[in-house]
């Protein structure tokens, strides 16, 4: 069986919904592996979306297979569960340190086992970066069967001018159509913010609501013989008349550990507002057009460029750069935003053409010397930097240092748009941070949301006074905001920790709320997890500005590993919780171990011929072990054994495993290449043994025994020992030993004769 390792394409490859490619092959070939099932359930509520896609797929050939199964996310998801199916059961994924998991994989490849291994981004773990793409290699898919794949992740859902998008990724962007046999999709949305005119935008989903209140919806679909052309997406507004009202959700789950913190998420949707900078504004659009930019990328910057010019007014000045390799200019220097001008600014940037790499410092410094009162420079790129400074701990500090040596007045606001699955995300959002916005548009998400949220902002300024005020103070730890900067119409939100259960007061604005910080209350489960992210975002960012330390990886690896969502540091393994050894033994051999993860704390075994064995933990070796007697009248072949493994939580996974009864040694027939020899020759054995066979072996008295190696071309197994130069003349046998796997050993003696 040939490994699964971790995918490094050459170059992008992009998926939306999960496709799984032969391994051969570098698009989807539906007759090979067609997509049959697919099921999507949707949770949402004001903490954000929760996401499980199942998918199931079948192998239309006669030869067992393995496959590429690739898709992207949303620019804010995170993986939070992964698992493959091996027949009926689900090998549920395992969060382990990404080379740890690496490690671990090429330990069991050559098994005849299951396993799947989910990595964040293309890069080894030495190279790891930020991306919204996620690749796993799966095998083996039996020939005419089926295989199921499974991922859950979690996203945030962004309020704009009182209205909230869910999108669910499901229209191919690399391929040209992607198919199922049924499509299965439930969808339940909770809010304790007031939901008003709920609304289906996607024209291809029959979605059909079956509950709809002002806190609850409810919605469904099936139908057969679905193609995906676009995104899954619904839209709702939240009630003007309740907003600026603060919501505070909690969990804490303590049971067993006083110490375990408690967390919470406070929340607003503030009221909007039709204030805006009637000043003139002085606006230089950035626009990416190296190769990385290609086909829906370019189409969607160059969409939000027109649209960004076609919103000035006359009174506006502006300028439009476009870079790659080089950097050009459309004017020296800021024009009138007039129509004629406009036109003209669109005509320049059609005529520009893609080439080389990207110079994204070059590309900013020409465009902060494009400076002027109430200015913005609006950046459309992917961040792809390839020249001049590149990384984030060198880019970003230099462009920080460039805009605060500008005169106070001449500084621009950094607006930040992000395009394309596999944008530089760590280049690129502290830049926005510059009294700017930062938004983050997928190749083929339904932009015009997104688009509108962030061009709107151009002109208006965030909303003063929204912070958090927590009391009593020396209660809440590690509080992190979940958006850079609050404006009106939007909802701010902040998570946190709490130490001890009591009474907490909160406030906004001049909102307030006085909530009981509960001892244990499981009702918002995802909430550990968001702040958890939140977390590591921020160490992220931190490793982005200083470098590696240990202490921050260390943390990382812990979060992602406690509350189960990839970063750049660890992957999720899913492979079988138990690894059998011996897979082959003898009637009577007495010991059966047993290779488990971590998590697992005890282990018990139901043999097939009625005997249950509890298994004994061995730390040294770090294995499960039990003795246990064979009946001898047990026939050769293969026989079940039933695990039931149970965690250091209580759950209890039962899996299925195998071994062989193997009493018969193998059969093995030499001969040599000839029957006589003299001192100091090499000796030419073949051996011919039955498959069953695992070792054999050449054995001449006063000489190193030699292993012989199997030879396709004469389909036997050959090896040379070398005549010692002393040894005396006379008769001797070549002793060949053949051994398989269970430990079965045969033999056979060929004469050779060793003259003077």
């Amino acid at each position: 069986m040939r490994p699964l390792l971790v995918i490094f394409f050459l170059l992008p490859v992009w998926a939306d919904v999960g496709v799984l490619i032969p391994g051969d092959k570098q698009l989807p070939d539906p007759a090979v592996l067609s997509l049959e099932e697919t099921s999507v359930d949707i949770n949402a509520d004001q903490n954000g979306v929760r996401v499980l896609i199942r998918q199931i797929f079948r192998n239309r050939t006669n030869a067992n297979l393995e496959g590429n199964y690739v898709f992207s996310l949303p620019g804010t998801a995170i993986v939070s569960d992964f698992a493959v199916w091996d027949g009926p059961t689900r090998i549920a994924g395992v969060i382990l340190e990404r080379k740890r998991a690496e490690e671990i994989y090429k330990d069991i490849r050559l098994q005849s086992l299951d396993p799947g291994l989910l990595q964040m981004g293309e890069r080894d773990s030495d190279q790891a970066q930020r991306s919204a793409i996620f690749s796993a290699r799966v095998v083996p898919i039996p020939a005419y069967g089926t295989k199921r794949v499974e991922i859950e992740y979690h996203d945030r859902l962004a309020v704009e001018t009182l209205a909230s998008l869910l999108a669910i990724p499901l229209r191919p962007s690399a391929y040209k159509s992607v198919s199922t046999g049924r499509l299965w999709v439930t969808m339940e949305l909770k809010s304790k913010h007031a939901i008003k005119n709920f609304e289906l935008i996607s024209k291809t989903y029959p979605l059909k609501v079956t509950e709809q209140t002002a806190n609850l919806v409810k919605a469904s679909l099936e139908v057969p013989n679905f193609t995906f052309s676009e995104d899954f997406g619904v839209k709702w507004t939240y009630d003007p008349a309740k907003t600026n009202q603060l919501e505070i959700a909690t969990y804490r789950d303590a049971l067993g550990n006083p110490a375990e913190p408690g967390f919470f998420r406070a929340s607003m949707v503030l009221a909007p507002s039709t204030s805006a900078d009637t000043a003139p504004r002085n606006v230089v659009a950035l626009l990416d057009a190296s190769l990385s930019m290609q086909w829906e990328k370019l189409e969607l910057s160059y969409r939000a460029l027109e649209t960004l010019l076609r919103s000035l007014r006359p009174a506006d000045k502006f300028n439009v750069i476009v870079f790659n390799s080089q950097v050009a200019l459309f004017q020296p220097n800021l024009t009138a935003a007039s129509t004629p001008e406009i036109e003209k600014a669109l005509t320049w940037v059609k005529s520009s053409r893609l080439r080389g790499g990207t110079n994204l410092k070059a590309a900013l410094e020409v465009g902060l010397n494009q400076n002027g009162p109430n200015g913005y420079l609006v950046l459309l790129t992917d961040g792809g930097a390839t020249e001049g400074l590149s990384h984030p701990s060198t880019l970003v500090p230099w462009y920080e240092a460039a805009w605060n040596k500008l005169p106070v007045a001449n500084r621009p606001r950094t607006f930040v748009l992000a395009v394309g699955d596999d944008a530089s995300t760590n280049i690129l959002k502290p830049m926005a941070r510059l009294n700017g916005v930062f938004e983050w548009i997928r190749s083929t998400e339904a932009a015009d949301f997104k688009l509108a949220a962030f061009l709107n902002k151009i002109g208006k300024k965030p909303t003063d006074g929204v912070s958090l005020t927590v009391d009593p103070k020396n209660n809440f730890d590690l509080i992190y905001p979940l958006q850079d900067a609050p404006y009106s119409g939007t909802m701010p939100a902040w998570v946190g920790q709490y130490k001890k259960p009591g009474r907490g007061n909160f406030s906004v604005l001049n909102a307030k709320a006085s909530v009981t910080l509960p001892e244990r209350s499981l009702d918002n489960p995802q909430l550990p997890r968001t702040w958890a992210k939140a977390r590591v975002d921020a160490l992220l960012e931190k490793i982005d500005r200083e470098g590696e330390d240990k202490a921050s990886i260390q943390e990382i690896i812990r979060l992602s590993r406690k509350y189960k969502f990839v970063t750049p540091y660890t992957s999720f393994l899913a492979a079988p919780r138990a690894l059998l050894r011996p897979r082959l033994i003898r009637p009577g051999d007495p010991v059966l171990r047993i290779h488990t993860d971590p998590s697992i704390v005890s282990v018990v075994a139901l043999f097939s011929f009625g005997v249950v064995k509890p298994l004994k933990f061995l730390s040294g070796e770090n294995v499960w072990q039990t003795r246990f007697l064979a009946p001898t009248d047990l026939p050769d072949g293969t026989h079940p054994v039933r695990l039931l493994l149970r965690d250091r939580e209580g759950r209890v996974y039962r899996e299925q495993k195998t071994f062989v009864i193997l009493s018969k040694p193998p059969l093995v027939r030499a001969k040599l290449d000839k029957a006589t020899y003299h001192r100091g020759e090499p000796v030419q054995v073949k051996a011919f043994a039955s498959e069953s066979a695992r070792t054999i072996v050449a054995r001449l008295h006063g000489a190193e025994p030699v292993y012989l190696r199997w030879n396709g071309q004469t389909a036997a197994s050959i090896g040379s020992v070398t005549i010692p130069p002393d040894l005396p003349p006379g008769r001797y046998k070549v002793s060949v030993t053949a051994e398989d796997m269970a430990h079965n050993i045969s033999s056979q003696e060929v004469p050779l004769e060793i003259l003077p």
